[in-house]
C-alpha cells in the first residue's frame, strides 16, 4: 500500500496490539524513525507495532515498514492534536488509560510467571497418570453395537424372532432397516459411549450383556431399533504426547489461579458502598 492510499481507517484500526505483544520482551531502540513538531517516533514504538501486525500474520517486506511508518506518524499528528485540545485530561480517557495500564501490567506478569513456574516433563507425566487413573476407576465404558431401525413396532417383533431363530443380522440390516447411515454396514454403529445416544437406546446398551439381543424393540423419536451388543471396553485414554500440551496448560492454569487467591489472601481488601448500575444512581 502506498504511503499516499493509505486510508483514515487504516490509520485508526490498524494498530490494537493483542496482549501477548504488548507482554513481550520490547526492543530498547529509542533511534527515532521520523519526527512530528520536532517529537520523535522511536524505533521501539515502531519495532512493538510491527511485531503486533507479523503475529496475525502481515507480510513482513519494505513496503509494508514503510506503510507502517506513515501510519505511526499520522496517529502522531492526530495524538499531538487531542494532546493540543486538552483530551488527555478527560476522564474517559484517563479511565481507558487506566484501564489499558492494567492490562499491560498482567500481560507483563502473568509472562514472567510462566517463566518461573514452567511445569518440568515429570510433573506433566504426573498429572496424566493421575487423570488417566481416575478416568479407569470412574468406570466408564464403550459399546460396540448394531441396529435394525425399522418404523413399526410389529415389524421390529418380527425381525428380533427372525434372529432369534438364526436369522442373519447384518443381511437383515441391509435388507430392511431405514437407517441409511449404518444399513449398508450392517447395522454397525462403531464403539460409542451411550451418551452419544438418546437415553432409550444408551440405557439399553448398558443393560444388555456381551453378545446380546433386545427381547423387545426400543422405541425412540427415530423408529423402533431392535439392538445388539457386539462387544464393550474401558475407554481408551489418550497417549501421553497426544495430550501433553493440554495438561501443561492445565497445571499453569491451577499454578496461576492458586497465585491469585494467595496474593488477593494476603492483600487489605476495603469494598466501598454499593455497586450501583448507571440507571440506579440517577434515581
Amino acid at each position: 500500500m502506498h504511503p499516499n492510499r493509505i486510508t483514515h481507517s487504516v490509520v485508526l484500526a490498524m494498530l490494537a496490539l493483542p496482549l501477548h505483544v504488548l507482554a513481550a520482551e520490547p526492543t530498547t531502540s529509542t533511534k527515532p524513525i521520523a519526527k512530528v513538531n520536532g517529537v520523535s517516533i522511536p524505533q521501539s514504538r515502531f519495532e512493538l507495532v510491527a511485531r503486533g501486525q507479523l503475529s496475525q500474520g502481515q507480510e513482513d517486506n519494505a513496503q509494508f515498514r514503510e506503510d507502517l511508518r506513515e501510519i505511526l506518524i499520522t496517529r502522531e499528528v492526530l495524538a499531538q492534536e487531542a494532546v493540543r485540545r486538552k483530551l488527555d485530561k478527560d476522564p474517559a480517557y484517563v479511565a481507558q488509560l487506566d484501564v489499558m495500564r492494567q492490562q499491560i501490567l498482567l500481560g507483563v506478569l502473568f509472562e514472567d510467571f510462566v517463566k518461573t513456574n514452567e511445569p518440568v516433563d515429570a510433573a506433566i507425566r504426573k498429572e496424566y497418570d493421575r487423570v488417566k487413573s481416575e478416568s479407569a476407576s470412574a468406570g466408564r465404558k464403550q459399546y460396540l453395537s448394531r441396529h435394525i431401525l425399522l418404523k413399526e413396532e410389529a415389524e421390529a417383533k418380527a425381525v428380533i424372532e427372525q434372529l432369534q431363530g438364526g436369522g442373519d443380522f447384518a443381511a437383515i440390516a441391509k435388507e430392511k432397516s431405514t437407517d441409511t447411515g449404518s444399513r449398508e454396514e450392517g447395522g454397525q454403529l462403531g464403539w460409542s459411549e451411550p451418551e452419544r445416544f438418546v437415553p432409550p437406546f444408551g440405557d439399553t446398551l448398558r443393560q444388555l450383556k456381551k453378545g446380546e439381543l433386545t427381547k423387545q424393540p426400543v422405541q425412540t423419536q427415530f423408529g423402533y431399533h431392535v439392538v445388539q451388543l457386539i462387544d464393550e471396553r474401558p475407554v481408551p485414554f489418550p497417549e501421553f504426547e497426544a495430550v501433553k500440551a493440554e495438561i501443561r496448560q492445565g497445571l499453569l492454569g491451577k499454578a496461576r489461579d492458586d497465585y491469585i487467591d494467595s496474593l488477593r489472601a494476603k492483600a487489605k481488601i476495603e469494598k466501598i458502598g454499593s455497586v450501583s448500575t448507571a440507571e440506579a444512581e440517577k434515581k
